[in-house]
């Protein structure tokens, strides 16, 4: 007679289902989304009386407008930059919805041209534990809140900006190519605090749950 298995084995083998539960799990919501994007794409909804994609998801699965648009943004955002986690077998880890949703507006800021060295040297780095799984809501707030007095120190020197560019307007003899330059460089300004705006409104990312909260 076989002896029962110790409880370290027991231990070892439900732990090997359970890895492979969450990965289900994890990869669970690209299959809602490639279901849906067919649905979406090829106005299946429409075969079933429906005038749009939201009513089909609200009469039809109970998904709120928010909800469905969510799976369909990351869904498609996923395709174009991992597409690696489509795999029959993915390797490596793969992030649950919300976190997919918090790397994905990384990566979105991070391809944008006004974003400073040490802004995106950043960036990079929470990207980097994003895809590792090991980012945390507490580094995201302190990042935001960063962004938050770059965008104000942003907001005072291009008010300074102006003022000068007020007062030399007001003399006579000013060239206007140099009121064209200034007018330029406020541009950049302009330019770099909005990209700094957007860093700042992290907050905002509806859903978005990096890891755990205190890891």
């Amino acid at each position: 007679m076989p002896r029962p298995p110790s409880p370290a084995e027991r231990a070892n083998r439900i732990t090997y289902f359970l890895k492979g539960d969450l990965k289900n799990l994890q990869v669970a919501y690209l299959r809602v989304g490639a279901k849906l994007a067919k649905i979406r794409d090829e106005k299946l909804y429409a075969a079933l009386k429906h005038a749009s994609l939201e009513d089909y998801a609200e009469k039809r699965l109970g998904m709120r407008r928010t909800a469905l648009y969510r799976y369909l943004q990351v869904y498609d955002w996923a395709r174009k930059n991992h597409r690696g986690w489509f795999a029959k077998h993915p390797k490596g880890f793969i992030p649950e919805l919300y976190d997919a949703y918090g790397l994905m507006w990384i990566e979105e800021q991070l391809e944008g041209e006004h974003v400073g060295p040490e802004t995106r040297k950043e960036l990079e780095m929470l990207r980097r534990k994003a895809l590792a799984g090991t980012l945390t809501q507490r580094e995201l707030d302190a990042f935001r809140h960063r962004g938050e007095k770059r965008r104000d120190s942003l907001t005072a020197v291009a008010a300074s900006f102006r003022a000068c560019r007020r007062r030399l307007g007001a003399l006579p003899d000013v060239s206007p190519a140099l009121l064209a330059e200034i007018d330029a460089f406020l541009d950049h300004l302009k330019s770099a605090s909005g990209a700094v705006a957007r860093a700042a409104s992290l907050r905002n990312a509806h859903g978005m749950r990096l890891a755990a909260i205190a890891r």
